[in-house]
C-alpha cells in the first residue's frame, strides 16, 4: 500500500497484510496504517472506479508490490449550471435482503446485490478496494462488506474476511470454472505474491436467485507466511462465476469472491461463503 512521502506530490511503496491491513516492516522504518478515506460528496454522479490504472478520481493509487493494496472512492465531477438547478432525484427504493436478519450489499460497477450476515461491516457502494498482482495487473472488489474490521491492533484496515464482485474478461479463460479458478489464483497471487502455498479445490455449482442461474464456486486455500502481523492458519478465497448469460453483452464474467481466514475462532464456514452465493440476484 503506498503512503505519503518526503513531498506531498511524491507517494512512496509501503506494504501490508492483505487481510490484517497491517504494514511490513523494512529495513529502515516502520510505517502506520493508511486511514480509510471518506468523503461527504452526495453520489449523485460518482465516476465508476474502473480496473485500470488509467483512472481518474483515485484518491489513494498502488504501486508495485505483491501484497500492495488501496482504497479509494470515485469523485464526482464538477457540477453544471443544470445540476445546480435541478432538485435532488427521488432516493431509490431500499433494497431488502432475500434472507431473514441479513445485509444486502450493493456496488455502483455491478448491477448485482448480495446479502451478507448482520455482523458484518459494509463499505459505501462506491468504495473499491484492489491489490496489483506479480505481473502488474489490477485486481478490484466493489460491493464490499468485511467481518471483524479492525480486528488487527492499530489497523482500521484489518478484517477477518471479506467479500465483493470482480470481473474476468471473457476472452481471457475457457469457460465459467476456469474463470471461477482464474480468479481465485490471481487474488492469490496479488495478495501473497507466488511464495506461500496453495492448493485449489473442485468447482462445484451454486443456485443463485437471479432467474434460476447456476453459479460455478471454486475455492483455492493458501498458507501464508506465519511472520506477519495477527497471521490465520490459512485463508479461503472462494470466487463464485456468474454466467455470461447473467449479464449478456458485458463481455465479462461477474464474480462474487470471498476471502476469509481460516483456523481461527469464529472462522467464516463455506457453508456461509455458498449462502452468500446463492442470495446473489439483479439490483
Amino acid at each position: 500500500m503506498t503512503g505519503p512521502g518526503g513531498r506531498i506530490d511524491e507517494p512512496r511503496q509501503w506494504f501490508v497484510d492483505p487481510l490484517t491491513g497491517q504494514p511490513l516492516e523494512t529495513e529502515a522504518e516502520r510505517t502506520s496504517p493508511l486511514p480509510v478515506i471518506r468523503d461527504t460528496v452526495p453520489s449523485r454522479r460518482r465516476l465508476r472506479l474502473r480496473p485500470t490504472l488509467g483512472i481518474l478520481g483515485l484518491i489513494l493509487v498502488l504501486a508495485v508490490g505483491t501484497t500492495a493494496t488501496y482504497q479509494a472512492k470515485t469523485a464526482p465531477p464538477p457540477p453544471s449550471a443544470h445540476d445546480l438547478i435541478l432538485p435532488d432525484p427521488v432516493p431509490a427504493t431500499r433494497v431488502e435482503p432475500v434472507i431473514a436478519g441479513w445485509q444486502p450489499v450493493l456496488s455502483d460497477d455491478h448491477p448485482l446485490v448480495y446479502d451478507v450476515p448482520p455482523d458484518w461491516k459494509l463499505e459505501e457502494p462506491d468504495v473499491a478496494i484492489g491489490y496489483e498482482t506479480p505481473s502488474g495487473d489490477l485486481v478490484t472488489l466493489q460491493g464490499v462488506a468485511r467481518y471483524r474490521r479492525a480486528f488487527c491492533p492499530g489497523s482500521d484496515l484489518s478484517a477477518r474476511a471479506m467479500a465483493g464482485f470482480t470481473t474476468i474478461d471473457e476472452g481471457e479463460v475457457g469457460g465459467l470454472a476456469q474463470a471461477a479458478e482464474e480468479t481465485t489464483i490471481r487474488w492469490a497471487e496479488a495478495t501473497y505474491g507466488h511464495g506461500p502455498k496453495t492448493e485449489i479445490g473442485k468447482a462445484g455449482s451454486v443456485p443463485v436467485l437471479d432467474g434460476g442461474t447456476t453459479a460455478t464456486a471454486v475455492t483455492t486455500t493458501v498458507v501464508p507466511a506465519p511472520d506477519g502481523p495477527c497471521p490465520a492458519p490459512s485463508v479461503s478465497i472462494t470466487a463464485i462465476a456468474l454466467p455470461l448469460r447473467a449479464l449478456p453483452g458485458s463481455g465479462r464474467y461477474h464474480v462474487l469472491l470471498v476471502l476469509a481466514d481460516q483456523g481461527i475462532p469464529g472462522a467464516i464456514a463455506s457453508g456461509v461463503v455458498l449462502k452468500m452465493g446463492e442470495s446473489i440476484r439483479r439490483e
